[in-house]
């Protein structure tokens, strides 16, 4: 079902909506291409699941054939490809971060309706969280390991968390992956600069030595707060 974001459609490992929207150009200014992502996120943000793990996203533009064909100004494929994903990041969206997207494929196709368009996510190892669970482990080196809240709590997962995050920082080269990658978790790690302002809850890795999740060592990053960070 289209734009059904329940836990059973999550499950499937595919993820389809649409958008009654017409795409804006990663050449638009600033302020079409965030009215642009507000209306995406307008649908996205009713769901209650995100993407964790390794995507492909399938983008459909659905124009009439003459408005494109007699339009010289119209959008090239590629110009359109970055507001899209731009808008499917963060806690009102259903990705983590554009980095897990492994392959992006758009067409145009032919409609006699209104221009809108079709989103599709498809998500092979089926990594997705609650949003409300969701938390980031964020190690001294600044890599980050997202994850539900009640992996936190399972006792011992400190030590396992931190054997990861020490593997991971090891690695230095495409050898060293290759060496170590069956030891690391199939969640990927992500780095914290590219996802600090996404509206994500962090812990400092170095603060679960004593004792686990509490509410002192748990920290919201949002673009307001890394703003008033910044100026102070």
């Amino acid at each position: 079902m289209q734009n059904a974001f329940n836990k059973s459609s999550f499950l499937n490992g595919e993820i389809k909506f649409i958008a009654p929207v017409k795409p804006v150009s990663s050449q638009n200014n600033g302020v079409q291409k965030r009215t642009f992502r507000d209306e995406i996120q307008k649908i996205t943000s009713k769901s209650q699941y995100i993407v964790t793990g390794t995507c492909w996203v399938a983008i459909d533009y659905y124009c009439q054939h003459i408005k494109r064909q007699k339009n010289p100004g119209v959008y090239d494929m590629d110009n359109i490809v970055k507001p899209i994903l731009d808008a499917l990041v963060g806690m009102k969206g259903l990705i983590v971060d554009d980095v897990l997207v492994d392959r992006v494929t758009v067409n145009w196709i032919d409609t006699p309706h209104d221009d809108h368009i079709e989103i599709e996510i498809q998500y092979p190892d089926l990594l997705f969280v609650k949003k409300s669970d969701l938390l980031f482990i964020k190690s001294e080196s600044g890599w980050c390991w997202p994850g539900p809240n009640q992996l936190f709590a399972i006792d011992g997962f400190y030590q396992v968390i931190r054997k990861y995050f020490e593997i991971w920082d090891s690695i230095k080269s495409e050898n060293d992956y290759y060496n170590l990658v069956y030891m690391l978790p199939i969640q990927p790690f992500l780095y914290y600069s590219k996802i600090k302002d996404r509206d994500y809850i962090f812990v400092e890795l170095t603060k679960l030595d004593n004792g686990g999740l509490n509410t002192t060592n748990i920290t919201k990053n949002t673009k307001e707060n890394h703003g008033q960070q910044n100026q102070s």
